[in-house]
Order: C-alpha cells, then structure tokens, then sequence
C-alpha cells in the first residue's frame, strides 16, 4: 500500500485529507507538526509528505530542511499545502528542495492527481 505523511496543524484538514486519500486506498500516517512530521518520517519511511508550512514547533521549511539533509530519507517528496500561494513563496519552497506546491484552497482532482503523479515516478 502506498504511504503518505500527512503534517497539518489543522486537526479537521489534515482528518479530512486523511480521510479522502484512504478512501482513494493509500495509507495515511498522521502529524500536527513538523517536529512529529520528521520523526515519524524517520520511523515510517512514507512514500511521499504532504505538508502544512506554518505550523508550531518546527513549521514546514525547517522540516524540509532536516529530511533533505538526513540520507536516509532525503529523497522522499515533498509536497507543501499552503494558503501562501505568492510567487515569492512557492519559489522559496522549490529552492530549498520541495517537489511540489500546491495552494489552499485546492480541488479535490487536482490533489490526487499531483499524489498520483509522485507515486508514478
């Protein structure tokens, strides 16, 4: 079964995108933060993260930054959910090493297509 990370300090985002995508038949494991979202990135070894940025104790990017330097899990994607959709942020996001941005709101096809998609590589 395929495995995904889900990091979202919104606890009924990340239940509701927990529910679709098992719906959809992939595994969800679930975190409110990023400091939770890199130690189960250790321990669970997910196919692929989606993740909130702003969130409390350790927000999207530093996350990001521990995994990529980790070489154990370093090429897991990474994929950010967030409400900054200004050029300026999703750059920043894609420099520093995220596969994908995808802005809230989103649509429900556009979600599962960009989860598809890492999947197929």
């Amino acid at each position: 079964m395929k495995k995904i990370l889900l990091v979202e300090d919104n606890a009924m985002i990340l239940d509701n995108l927990s529910e679709i995508l098992e719906l959809e038949g992939y595994q969800t494991v679930l975190a409110k933060n990023g400091t939770e979202g890199l130690a189960l990135t250790k321990t669970e070894k997910p196919g692929l993260i989606l993740s909130d940025i702003d969130m409390p104790l350790m927000n999207g990017y530093e996350m990001l930054h521990e995994i990529r330097k980790d070489p154990e899990i370093h090429e897991i994607p990474i994929i950010f959910l967030s409400v900054k959709n200004h050029g300026q942020e999703l750059l920043h996001g894609l420099q520093h090493g995220a596969n994908a941005y995808i802005c809230k709101p989103f649509g429900l096809n556009e979600l599962l297509e960009t989860v598809e998609e890492y999947f197929n590589k």
